[in-house]
């Protein structure tokens, strides 16, 4: 039997963090994302760094139409080759209900049947520890694939996930950087604010 790799994105964890790195806020509106670019390289990554070839990447994300329904960005994410959407919902406070359920099941259901060989996990969430030490018990590795900080290390990761993890590796910041570009504008591009940026301090 062929031996494969997949990757499991909390996508609120991969471009919260991503928008944290290359704008400062975590906010996903503020950030314009490639999402073909930043999957192909994390596809590219993790097959490098196992050996083997990948089967699947799983992005877990809250449905962004009412009922947990996709999105027009999620069903672009969707039409993406060797891409799955595993949704979950939105309360009416905003906040995600489902996706670490989702990804917890799928976790320990991959282990149980030896769907892959080794998970590379891009999530920070310490809800996912005790999926993670299930999938293991079963014989499978898991990797945390984590998004860098401005310092190079990895971003908002619970200590207990990555205690647990077989290994935990690094986004390729390249990557991060080419396909996330934050939506604020330079100050220096703004009519007026250049010119008052250039003078202050002039004559104090």
């Amino acid at each position: 039997m062929r031996s494969y790799c997949a990757i499991y994105v909390d996508a609120g964890y991969l471009l919260a963090s991503s928008a944290t790195r290359v704008s400062g806020t975590s906010l996903r509106r503020g950030v314009a994302v490639d999402h073909a670019a930043l999957i192909g390289g994390l596809i590219e990554q993790v097959e490098a760094d196992s050996g083997l070839p990948l089967l699947r990447v799983n992005w877990y994300d809250s449905g962004g139409r009412p009922g947990g329904m996709p999105d027009v960005h999620q069903d672009n994410i969707g039409l993406l080759p060797r891409v799955k959407l595993r949704l979950g919902r939105l309360s009416q406070s905003g906040e995600q209900k489902g996706v670490d359920l989702r990804m917890g099941l799928d976790l320990a259901t991959y282990a149980r049947n030896r769907v892959v060989d080794v998970i590379y996990l891009v999530s920070g969430d310490d809800d996912l520890t005790e999926a993670v030490e299930e999938a293991q018990f079963h014989g499978l590795q898991v990797v945390i694939l984590a998004v860098p900080d401005q310092r190079g290390r990895p971003h908002a990761v619970a200590k207990n996930l990555q205690r647990e993890a077989d290994g935990v590796i690094l986004i390729d910041a390249a990557v991060v950087d080419s396909a996330v570009k934050s939506l604020a504008l330079d100050p220096a591009l703004v009519p007026g604010l250049g010119d008052a940026s250039e003078g202050a301090g002039v004559g104090d």
